[in-house]
């Protein structure tokens, strides 16, 4: 593939608004899907093998800590066990910082490969000269797999740099059915209903402790990034996706009216007497770890987070369907947090109830739920199609070396875009992904199930997290920063994102 060189870090934003993916439905697999099963036999590997013979280091990085890094760990055991290759995987909190210090020579960090939560920072490292672009054979594979806007998420003025490897719906709001089920709660229909609904928990425990959301924002140097979920889907819900494809293509402003009114909306939903823990002071002190626990806890009864927020629910968490349904058979299997994860949850689903299930109660004083399930954000109303659902992907990129790609990252890369390997990664549970070669039948968490589905269909009404794509000195810093204070209090809506706006490069 000829390298040409981006001229702007916003070339991402292309395509980033508009991930709008309709169509007939639920596409076919892409290629026939091989099980974790299936995978244990070196046959299905040896295509990966390199021409040389094999062997050799390949070092990844990622942002992946805790049970996504060790999932991500185990997801390439096989491989290299029947490649000969040893790939070495380094996730870190740091990434970011890492790339950027060695795209301008700051550091001698290096790497082979990274996995890039964000596609503006393709698009930024791919104006600095830091990357390779990647192989035909991967381009094939994403081909096969993926809807042709992720690929064009990780293309800077035509050349492919980042390939689509893991995806999330953003749009899940984590909740207990059996907590609902008492409580005499419904999931709302609407957001209307959703903004009702926060009101009437606040008023149904007015001292007992129980707060209608759970929010973490502490995160370090990354700390504001939940806000912007919350902003960009109170933006789709109130001002429609007009508005929202306007902000995040930026033909109006990120302090236009309708994301000042989307903030407002926020504001009164979250930040209201009593509906966080701690109210602005304690969402900014929490961590989205110490949120699922108040969660699993039912000390809060909400809380929006994507679809892999399961891996970081506290060991013992039950994850159901919406119905409170845990599943029997092959497919309940053990969560990351040591519980039982469900079946998908469909018309044919035979599991256990749990929405009865003796010591589990509606507030604080009657004990904790003994599982959590996850609707989506309802839109402004009840549309027959379902509400747009925001989502947000991990990019494969290669780093540029100085003596070219070699055959071990080359192989790597093959098997990470491959149907083989988005299968095995998402048997092992917590990742959703949009890659049509997987065979959701063998996924055991009802709400990883439900996420593939529509991240896979293309009648599912999608847009890709603005904020990932932006020119990355806004998007994952300025926005960040700005709503950070907004939530501290120190700005209102319309200051905090008139400051993310003045960040925003020239052409």
């Amino acid at each position: 593939m000829a390298r040409s060189k981006p001229t702007s870090a916003s070339r991402a934003l292309a395509l980033a608004a508009v991930l709008a993916l309709t169509g007939t439905g639920l596409n076919a697999c892409a290629g026939a899907h091989n099980s974790a099963a299936e995978i244990g036999s070196c046959e299905v590997l040896a295509r990966y093998t390199p021409k040389d013979g094999g062997g050799g280091t390949v070092k990844i990085a990622t942002a992946l800590t805790g049970t996504e890094g060790e999932r991500f760990e185990q997801s390439m055991e096989r491989f290299e066990e029947c490649t000969g290759i040893d790939v070495v995987h380094e996730g870190s909190d740091h990434l970011e910082e890492n790339l950027r210090g060695r795209a301008d020579g700051t550091t001698d960090w290096d790497a082979d490969l990274a996995v890039v939560p964000q596609p503006g920072l393709v698009a930024d490292l791919a104006g600095k000269d830091a990357l390779s672009p990647l192989s035909d054979v991967v381009g094939a594979n994403v081909e096969l797999g993926w809807d042709h806007a992720w690929s064009a998420a990780g293309t800077v003025d035509g050349t492919f740099y980042g390939a689509p490897l893991m995806a999330s719906v953003k749009s899940f709001v984590w909740y207990s059915p059996e907590t609902f089920a008492r409580a005499g709660y419904e999931i709302p229909a609407t957001w209307d209903d959703l903004v009702a609904l926060t009101d009437r928990i606040a008023a149904d425990h007015p001292k007992d402790g129980v707060t209608p959301w759970c929010l973490g924002m502490a995160d370090g140097g990354t700390t504001g990034w939940t806000m912007t979920d919350w902003l960009e889907e109170s933006l789709m819900a109130t001002g429609g996706l007009g508005a929202y494809d306007a902000w995040a293509n930026h033909t109006v402003a990120l302090d236009s009216p309708s994301a000042v009114n989307a903030l407002g909306t926020v504001d009164s939903l979250l930040m209201k007497s009593g509906h966080v823990h701690g109210g602005r002071d304690g969402a900014l002190s929490t961590t989205m770890e110490q949120a699922g626990q108040q969660l699993a806890d039912g000390s809060c009864l909400m809380m929006l987070a994507s679809s892999n927020f399961e891996t970081m629910l506290p060991a013992g968490t039950i994850i159901t369907d919406t119905k409170g349904r845990t599943g029997e058979g092959p497919s309940s299997t053990p969560t990351v947090g040591g519980g039982v994860a469900a079946s998908d949850g469909t018309e044919a689903y035979s599991g256990t109830d749990t929405s009865a299930t003796a010591g589990a109660g509606a507030t604080a004083s009657s004990g904790p739920p003994a599982s959590v399930s996850a609707f989506l954000v309802p839109g402004a109303d009840d549309a027959d199609g379902g509400p747009p659902v925001l989502v947000g992907g991990d990019y494969l990129v290669s780093l540029r070396q100085a003596d070219g790609t070699s055959e071990a990252a080359n192989a790597v890369m093959d098997y990470l875009t491959s149907a083989e390997w988005a299968q095995q990664r998402a048997e092992l549970g917590g990742v959703a992904t949009a890659n049509r070669g997987v065979d959701v039948s063998e996924v055991s968490s009802d709400v990883t199930v439900r996420a593939t589905r529509i991240l896979q269909s293309r009648q599912s009404v999608i847009r890709l997290d603005a904020s990932d794509s932006m020119p990355s000195q806004v998007g994952t810093r300025a926005l960040w920063t700005a709503l950070t204070s907004w939530t501290a209090g120190e700005l209102d809506s319309k200051r905090a994102l008139a400051q993310a706006e003045a960040a925003w490069p020239d052409e």
